[in-house]
Parts: C-alpha cells; structure tokens; sequence
C-alpha cells in the first residue's frame, strides 16, 4: 500500500480562490451593494439619512401635516399684518415628522414672493460656548436684525436653558412667529416655564400616519431608492404600517433594515419575512402589546429618563434621586428594561448611561401622552 501524500495547503488555496472568483462571474457575490444593484436600488441612496435628506429637500414630497401647513402659514401670514409675536408650539413623539414639518414651513416660506426672513434653530445649538459667548448671543443678534421673522426652533425640550434662550429670542425681537418643537412629556414639563415668556396662541399635536400615508411614504421612498420604481408589495406595506403604527420615521427604519435582512437571509427585496425579521432585531415585534402591559413602575422610569433633557442618557443615580427609589430597585428596573429592548446602555469607566431605545421611544411616549390626556 503506497503512502498517502499529504494535503497541499496552498494548492486548496488556489482552488478555493478559483471557486469564488467563478462565483463572482456568476452574479453571487458577499456584497451587500453589489446585491442592491443587482436588484435595481441604488446603494448610495438605501439609507436612512439620505432618506432624511431626501425629504428635507423636497418637502412637497413627504406625506400629511397639509392642515398643520395651512395654520402656520395662517399665522405667518396674520403676524405680517398684525406686527405681534405669536407662537405655536408642536408637540409629538419622536420620529413623528416635527423636524420635517420645520423644514417644509421654512422652505415654503421662502418661495413666496413676499420677503420672509427665517430661521431654523436646533435647541441643542445656543447654549454651546464660542469664543465670544454662547451662540444663544449669536442667534439673538441675526433675529434682531429681522423685520417679522419667523422663527423655527426644533427640539426645545433638549435645552436646559430653554426659558433664557426664548427670553433672549423674544426680546430681540418687536413681531415675528416663533414655532417650537417638542415632545409630549417634555411639554408637560415646561409649558407652565416658558408661559410668561412665550404664551402660546395655538398648540399643534401632530399624530402618526393613517395608512394611506404610510402607503403613499412608502411609494415616494422606494422610488427615490431604485432606479426602477420598486413596487413593494400590499402585504409587506400593510405589515409596515402595522409595526411602525403610522410613525415616519419608523416607516422609514424598517423600510432600509427590512431591504438589510432580505440581503441576509437570501430574501427578495419586499419579501414580508424580512421585515419580520428587521422587526424582531429592532425590537418593534409585538412593541404596542409589551408598551401597554409595562408596569407603572417601569414607566416611570421611562419617562423620567425622557423628560431629562441629556440626549446622552442618565445615570441610574440621577434616576434614584429623582424617583426617591432606591438603588436596587433603579437597577432592577433598568436590568429588565433594557433586556426587553426598552432602553439600551452606554458606559464609559465605571460610569452608564441609559437612554430609551430609538425605536421604542414614540411607542412609549405615546402612551404616557395618552394616559396625561386620561387623567388629565
């Protein structure tokens, strides 16, 4: 019996490099561009902001808020005339389409034939420090060189100083519309604030998506990302509509992770099985039924981690001391909360840090806006 040889590592090396480059002529390749474009998207657009970009650009595109439109632009137009200040607060959840609505009313504005100034500010920006102050300085000067402006500030509940920052914008100048942004338990928290300073002449609540406008997000969003108008099919919308209950951008997360898990799985593009699958890892499978049957305890956890404005996350301390919980109770909530996908973890040394998990954020905030209108 003749010895057998042994194995020859390289010559295995070559044939396995051989197979996948014939695979690579055959169309099957590990390239999750490589198979959007073979199924006719475009890779640079199949993001989410992109997306977000798409329709800040065009913002004639994006579905809803037409009456919510008509009664700025009613207010805008009445400022212009009356020589007063106004000011509308917007309030809903996150990924509602608040920004959006402040980058359409901003953008219809200035097509107008009439000589609008406008400025959009993000609350976060004016109390950062620049080398002469704060930019809250900054943006005071610009508006006070403003004849009736109208004057957009998005995410006012993350300013902790969102009372002096209105006073300063108030003060600088004699009429114009201010429309703020918020969300429902951050609202709750400084209406009575900033009352004195801004007294509101209307509020807006903006509510999720009806399904048609969740169908017609979906048409407008599968174009913009391939070349060929993908149509996705009734079933997978409609099982969108469901997961995302009408949220825009919850539409828009589980339409480009949906495409990611067909990729993954050897899907077809729209296959209804992998926006299961994009549902499950975004924690949104069954996520009104798990919202609802939360404790009273846990919610307030979560809202009170919510209504702290700290887009970083809080500390399971601050969280005792606002609660006047103790310690092992905090950690026990936060442990259950955040192993059932409600809120998610940050550390840095010995140091964590806990914020409400993106996609679960509006569901929630959702229900403690409900249960505020219950008892309230």
């Amino acid at each position: 019996m003749e010895p057998m040889e042994p194995p020859n590592d390289d010559e295995d090396k070559k044939n396995r490099f051989r197979e996948a480059f014939e695979r690579g002529q055959q169309g099957h390749v590990g390239s999750y561009d490589v198979w959007l474009t073979d199924h006719g998207f475009q890779p640079e657009q199949v993001s989410r902001e992109q997306l977000t970009d798409y329709f800040r650009n065009h913002p004639e595109k994006a579905a809803n808020q037409e009456d919510e439109l008509d009664e700025i632009a009613e207010y805008a137009g009445f400022v212009t005339r009356q020589q007063d200040i106004f000011h509308i607060p917007v309030v809903g959840p996150s990924g509602i389409g608040k920004t959006q609505l402040l980058h359409t009313v901003v953008s219809f504005l200035t097509e107008l034939p009439e000589d609008i100034d406008t400025k959009l500010i993000d609350a976060t920006e004016p109390g950062k420090k620049v080398d002469d102050g704060f930019l809250l300085d900054q943006f005071a000067n610009e508006l006070a060189g403003f004849e009736t402006p109208v004057v957009c500030i998005d995410d006012c509940g993350l300013d902790k100083r969102i009372r002096t920052s209105l006073t300063e914008f108030r003060q600088a100048v004699d009429s114009g519309l201010f429309v703020t942004t918020w969300t429902p338990e951050r609202w709750t928290v400084n209406r009575d604030r900033i009352h004195d300073v801004l007294p509101p002449a209307k509020e807006i609540h903006l509510d999720a998506f009806p399904r048609e406008d969740t169908q017609e997000t979906l048409s407008v969003l599968f174009d913009v990302l391939s070349e060929d108008g993908f149509s996705l099919p009734a079933e997978t919308a409609e099982r969108i509509h469901a997961l995302s209950e009408g949220i825009p951008r919850l539409i828009h997360i589980l339409a480009v992770e949906s495409l990611q898990e067909a990729f993954r799985k050897e899907l077809e593009p729209g296959d209804v099985a992998a926006t299961n699958a994009a549902a499950k890892r975004l924690h949104l499978a069954n996520a009104s039924t798990r919202v609802q049957e939360l404790s009273d305890s846990k919610l307030a956890v979560l809202k009170q981690i919510l209504q702290l404005p700290n887009d970083r996350g809080v500390q399971p301390g601050t969280l005792v001391d606002e609660l006047h919980r103790d310690k092992s109770t905090i950690s026990y909530h936060l442990r259950e909360l955040s192993e059932s996908g409600f809120v998610e973890r940050d550390r840095e040394g010995r140091r964590a840090f806990y914020r409400v998990t993106e996609t679960m954020a509006p569901l929630i905030q959702q229900r403690i806006n409900q249960e505020a209108e219950f008892n309230g």
